[in-house]
């Protein structure tokens, strides 16, 4: 009886440390440790994950791979293998409807030749497309819609959009982008009206900074123009630019301001802006966030605290240290939640630093549709693009915090808080951290090395923070004999489950008994549950 009772203690006490994570489900695909990493969409409810690789070592030819995932990582067709043309390799991608678009080029120059392979999610037949008579562009976006390609990128240091119909081989410059001292924040596809929406900002005269947001067609003509001249003070304007479509006539531009030229971030902003094109600007600095600083112990969080009140006293607005960089808008019933890195540029040797020096470095990605991204493809720090041969190591990062804010329907902060990254020392620019919301839970997740660390929020209140978990496997029979730890990569799913993915070497037995080893690039579901956690219990 006392065994009994000892069993069912230790399995009750054993449930704080593990049970917030699960590793439920698990697809394995046969590749060698160091092949190139599955790229992922979103399709619906599933998922599609493709990648290239080379046909043999050294090789410069290649084929293409694609695999269809239901929710519970089933497939029906397997994985599919398509030819590439020789001499080409992946440098773009996007989801249209049931058709996955892959941009593909001969060599690594702007000017090599291009181009699209068009594949059927539902009959699955595949279609070639050339892309002719292209300005030499260093590509930054490949976008699809209709059948009609946008291409966005920089030429002579200037911004340039052009409209490519796969079709009618037409092709179409957009007028109003390309100039000096002009960034593209974000392109938006507008499928409901047929259209899409360039988010720019440019210099002025007397170095004043406006945002415009342009609305073309997809002929390239332009349907509307809203020019974002008044924000501010004369010392203020904005850094980043994140649009989202709150309903079908009000739409909202997020992001941080302060003063670009002079490193100086005062905090966030929320321009709501109507189907007449006029907008408001609210403006919220660390006095609206009094859990900025929740990152940091209770006696340093308070020592922050009372910097910020000496400023405000002062009549003075705090200013954030280091870079406060939005990654996300999450829009739900109750409400928009924002996701902010907060990290410090402490190594910087060359000129791949972004703003201001890139026309695209401060560009947005749809982090959404396009689960996967990596330093191969869409790097939104610095100015490393598909045609820029290796990524060079320029520039360190140390991550400090994530910061999280929750707004109403009014623009009033429903509550903030942040969540350490621990001194996360990178030398890869890439945003850190994936969110997850569940009804009032809120999840924040990323890959440290061989362990998944974990934040958990619930009603604005921070439960847990920093907390790691081991990778584990599906199969309790196998062991994990090795990760590549750079191929790793953890991306919000759906609900409250996350995909985890990566290169490893999985030790087994096989049925005669004898120990093997298999080496797979695998893709495992991961469930979260904050609630289950339990604070250890001081002993007295």
């Amino acid at each position: 009886m006392r065994k009994a009772i000892a069993i069912c203690l230790l399995l009750f006490f054993g449930i704080p440390a593990f049970s917030q994570v699960e590793f439920e489900s698990r697809f394995e695909i046969e590749s060698d440790y160091f092949d190139p990493h599955f790229e992922m969409v979103r399709y619906g409810e599933n998922l599609v994950a493709f990648r290239t690789l080379a046909k043999r070592a050294f090789s410069v030819d290649r084929i293409f791979q694609y695999i269809i995932f239901d929710a519970a990582l089933n497939t029906e067709k397997g994985l599919i293998e398509l030819p590439v043309q020789p001499g080409y390799d992946l440098i773009g991608y996007d989801l249209d409807g049931d058709f996955l678009y892959a941009l593909f080029q001969r060599g690594t120059g702007i000017s090599g030749e291009k181009y699209v392979l068009k594949i059927d999610l539902v009959g699955l037949d595949a279609f070639e497309y050339s892309v002719e008579n292209l300005l030499d562009l260093e590509l930054a976006e490949f976008l699809v819609q209709n059948n009609r390609v946008i291409f966005m990128g920089s030429a002579n240091m200037r911004p340039v959009v052009q409209v490519y119909g796969l079709d009618d081989k037409t092709i179409h410059t957009v007028q109003g982008v390309y100039g000096n001292d002009t960034q593209i924040l974000q392109i938006r596809k507008m499928p409901e009206i047929e259209a899409f929406e360039v988010v720019l900002s440019r210099k002025g005269q007397y170095r004043d900074k406006e945002v415009i947001l342009n609305t073309y067609d997809l002929l390239g003509n332009l349907l509307r123009e809203i020019r974002i001249d008044q924000f501010g003070d004369e010392d203020q304007e904005i850094i980043e630019a994140l649009v989202v479509q709150e309903d079908l006539y009000r739409k909202a531009m997020i992001g941080s301001f302060g003063l670009a030229r002079r490193d100086s971030y005062l905090g966030m902003y929320r321009t709501e802006i109507n189907e007449f094109g006029e907008y408001d600007t609210r403006l919220y600095t660390l006095e609206d966030f009094p859990n900025f600083f929740n990152y940091l112990d209770e006696k340093g969080k308070a020592k922050k605290d009372a910097e910020v009140l000496k400023q405000v006293d002062r009549d003075k607005i705090p200013s954030i240290r280091n870079v406060y960089s939005i990654r996300e808008v999450r829009q739900e019933s109750d409400g928009l939640y924002v996701f902010f890195d907060h990290y410090n540029i402490i190594n910087s040797r060359g000129i791949n630093r972004g703003w201001p020096f890139s026309p695209t470095g401060m560009y947005r990605y749809d982090r959404w549709s396009r689960m996967n991204y990596s330093q191969d493809y869409w790097d939104p720090i610095t100015v490393r693009r598909f045609n820029q041969g290796p990524l060079q190591i320029n520039t360190e990062f140390s991550y400090i915090s994530a910061h999280f804010v929750k707004l109403g329907e009014d623009g009033r902060v429903v509550w903030d808080n942040s969540a350490t990254y621990d001194d996360l020392l990178t030398d890869l620019p890439e945003p850190f951290g994936e969110i997850a919301i569940v009804g009032d839970e809120f999840y924040h997740a990323y890959v440290r090395n061989d362990k998944i660390r974990l934040a958990y929020i619930k009603s604005g209140e921070k439960k847990f923070d920093n907390i790691d978990f081991e990778l584990k496997l599906v199969n309790e029979n196998e062991r994990i004999a090795d990760t590549d730890m750079t191929s790793l990569r953890l991306v919000y799913w759906y609900d409250r489950y996350f995909l985890l993915t990566g290169n490893q070497r999985i030790r087994y037995q096989k049925e005669n008994g004898q120990a093997a080893t298999r080496e797979v690039y695998f893709f495992t579901k991961v469930m979260v549950s904050g609630d289950l956690y339990q604070p250890e219990q001081v002993e007295d």
